[in-house]
């Protein structure tokens, strides 16, 4: 039988990394960070000395298992190691990832978000015996463990954004970067004064008070034909030659 190969520190280390951070129960978490890092351990975080409970929590407020959150989107950005004197089965990993976090608290219809990125460093080691055989048991064995970590990491929340279509970039004083949407919009002055359109239209006392209008002549669709001299109207005359 060959022996079986375990996979590469970086990819041990960043795989059950993500775990940890994507899981979405405590119990889940707390069996994802069981299986990375060891009983005993050194933790560095942010250059002051935390307990392993201690970071258990820290690591916790930032994964999807966390009280207030719902999901995790962890992606590895770069990632080293150098294998100790065994190969694979000791040495130094270093990772840096970034994870943006949903928050389940909604800001305009959409979840708050946050953005952790961090700076990644471990000592891993053979730390687990292994266990008695179990024939209902399936899988690999892998007795690594992390033992020391040193982690730099930052952690801000990201600003919800209104999108661009929705926001008439062509008025003065508006910019396409809207957070939280912009402020009261104050019109220039219209040509008539008002902020709001012209004002009320003031009307002449002739227009307010009209009269009926009198036209010359006795009928009352107007004045009567005009005459003209040499001519006359109703009988047919005849002029002598």
């Amino acid at each position: 039988m060959s022996a079986l190969v375990l996979p590469t520190l970086t990819a041990f280390t960043s795989s059950r990394l993500t775990a940890i951070l994507t899981a979405k129960t405590h119990a889940n978490f707390t069996t994802a960070f069981d299986a990375l890092f060891a009983r005993n351990l050194n933790v560095v975080y942010n250059g002051k000395q935390l307990s392993r409970e201690q970071y258990q929590a820290q690591l916790l407020s930032q994964s999807s298992a966390a009280v207030a959150e719902q999901g995790a989107n962890v992606t590895v950005q770069g990632q080293l190691e150098v294998p100790g004197d065994k190969g694979q089965i000791s040495g130094l990993v270093g990772l840096f990832y970034t994870s943006l976090v949903d928050s389940r608290f909604l800001v305009l219809g959409a979840p708050a978000e946050s953005k952790v990125v961090s700076s990644f460093n471990a000592i891993i080691e053979a730390t687990e015996p292994r266990p008695q055989s179990n024939p209902k048991i399936h899988g690999y064995f892998d007795p690594r463990r992390i033992v020391t970590v040193n982690q730099i990491a930052t952690d801000q929340a990201l600003h919800v954004n209104i999108p661009a279509a929705s926001v008439n970039s062509s008025s003065p004083g508006i910019t396409e970067n809207v957070v939280l949407g912009p402020g009261p919009v104050r019109l220039p002055p219209g040509p008539f004064g008002g902020h709001w359109g012209p004002g009320p239209v003031h009307l002449n006392p002739l227009e307010n008070h009209p009269h009926p209008e009198t036209f010359p002549g006795d009928g009352e669709f107007g004045a009567p034909p005009v005459l003209i001299p040499g001519e006359t109207i109703g009988e047919e005359t005849k002029t002598k030659a």
